[in-house]
């Protein structure tokens, strides 16, 4: 193999072919080892590489298995960012891979600006959201975990990951990164000005960069019975949900409220390092665990590790693991999660609203004074705006040492990202003239809300 010549803008691809990319540019010192061949081509005209049943996940950047499941080469990409992170500063030396995603994203902005959505901001959708990959104990072709939902076409895809997606999962709102992806072209959609731990440490294996996803809709993506998009949560431990689009209702008989129709399955592990792969592991062994066996090992440590995860540490593990339920599905309690996430301000994309963090003896008084604590939790200060603040608290149980923190803010949100604190309608919204902290798509919704629970956390507007 020859030595790369001073300033080419050749390198060798990863069969050894020495050609100058079609696109990408090289810096001098990067030399282009571990770069993936998908990026020599022209994003404009390149293959995207399809999945299972021929869906494009991360762009289509990724290989697939045997199987056809998505395969991040994990170590490859983490070897490349750590050999070329002084080299690219992201503002005058953009990476090869994100000037390339970058291409897609803005070919992508331009084909949604010429997408003429009719009616279907007004439509409501029925939508079946399943967890991908995990394994139904009995029945190969159903899933083990799913959520049947009714939303309107028109709400925003901030609002619906934060508003209906993680709460009917049970996950704690706004700790983790996420990302919506077209399965026809694998584009990708999330929170503008995240600073989450996940997106720090683990972007460039999720698909290197997305498109804000606040200036579109579920409509953008699903607008026909059958399509799917894909939802990425967590980008450490990894949480994948297949969204199906199964009708659409007349504009005549549709509300815009949001409605969990059904489901089966407790709410998914947030955190402590359990994902779709984990937790297919830990249900395995617990679906081996029987009374007939005599073997309970799996089960018992199933049932202890869900309730050592982040949404279920303050709940009362069962008194008898063995006759626990990772199957149930509490229909009243879902809806009341979604009832809460609505009736609340938007989460904060750019901070973790609530983390718990140990902190050695001794250690807490040096960590506050020189806020590592936040940024260890991803906390960028200068991304705060006005009337937003970080709140920090000392816990000690069992004469541990533990700093609770959070992010708290006086802003309201914005009209154009939130929803009805009712229904969950994404339309008409208007805010209370009293606190201005709440919106509603009318005069019935918020009445409603007001005798309900509104005129209890309701105040007057400083001027």
């Amino acid at each position: 193999m020859s030595i790369i010549a001073p300033d080419s803008p050749c390198r060798f691809t990863p069969k050894g072919e020495y050609k100058k990319p079609a696109f990408i540019k090289f810096d001098p010192e990067d030399d282009g080892a571990l770069l993936d061949e998908i990026f020599w081509e022209d994003p404009l005209t390149f293959t995207p590489r399809r999945c299972r049943n021929g869906y494009v996940e991360h762009w289509g950047l990724y290989p697939c298995d045997e199987d056809k499941i998505t395969e991040v080469p994990i170590i490859r990409i983490q070897t490349r960012k750590f050999t070329t992170q002084f080299i690219y500063d992201d503002k005058t030396k953009i990476l090869p891979e994100l000037q390339f995603v970058n291409a897609l994203i803005d070919k992508k902005i331009n084909e949604l600006a010429q997408v003429d959505l009719g009616d279907l901001r007004r439509r409501d959708y029925t939508l079946y959201v399943a967890v991908s990959f995990l394994e139904h104990p009995t029945d190969p072709t159903a899933h083990r975990y799913w959520r049947r939902i009714r939303v309107s076409g028109g709400l925003p895809l901030a609002v619906f990951a934060d508003k209906v997606l993680t709460p009917v999962w049970g996950w704690v709102r706004n700790l983790h990164a996420h990302t919506f992806h077209d399965m026809k072209d694998g584009a990708m959609f999330g929170p503008k000005d995240c600073n989450s731990i996940d997106i720090m440490h683990h972007m460039d294996n999720a698909g290197y960069a997305y498109i804000p996803e606040e200036s579109y809709c579920i409509a953008h993506i699903l607008r026909e019975p059958g399509d799917v998009m894909f939802y990425h949560y967590d980008f450490g431990d990894n949480w994948f949900l297949d969204i199906k689009l199964e009708d659409i209702a007349p504009v005549e008989s549709s509300t815009g409220a949001v409605v969990v129709l059904g489901g089966r399955g407790g709410r998914l592990p947030d955190g402590d390092r359990v994902g779709t792969w984990d937790w297919q592991q830990y249900l395995k062994k617990a679906d081996e665990s029987t009374l007939e066996s005599d073997d309970y090992d799996g089960k018992m440590y199933a049932v202890a590790k869900l309730f050592c995860t982040t949404n279920y540490n303050d709940l009362e593990p069962p008194r008898n693991p063995l006759t626990y339920s990772f199957d149930y599905f509490d229909l009243a309690e879902c809806r009341a999660e979604v009832r809460a996430a609505l009736d609340s301000k938007a989460s904060l994309p750019y901070a973790s609203k609530k983390f718990i963090t140990p902190i050695g003896e001794g250690s807490l008084e040096k960590l506050l004074e020189l806020n590592q604590v936040s940024s260890r939790l991803g906390i960028n200060f200068k991304n705060l705006k006005k009337g937003t603040a970080v709140v920090q608290t000392m816990t000690g149980p069992d004469g541990e040492q533990f700093i609770e923190e959070g992010i708290v803010t006086t802003r309201r949100d914005n009209p154009a990202n939130t929803a009805c604190a009712r229904c969950g309608s994404p339309h008409g919204l208007k805010a209370c003239g009293r606190c201005g902290q709440r919106f509603y798509c009318g005069k019935t919704c918020q009445t409603n809300h007001w005798k309900e629970t509104h005129k209890l956390d309701c105040k007057t507007k400083k001027h």
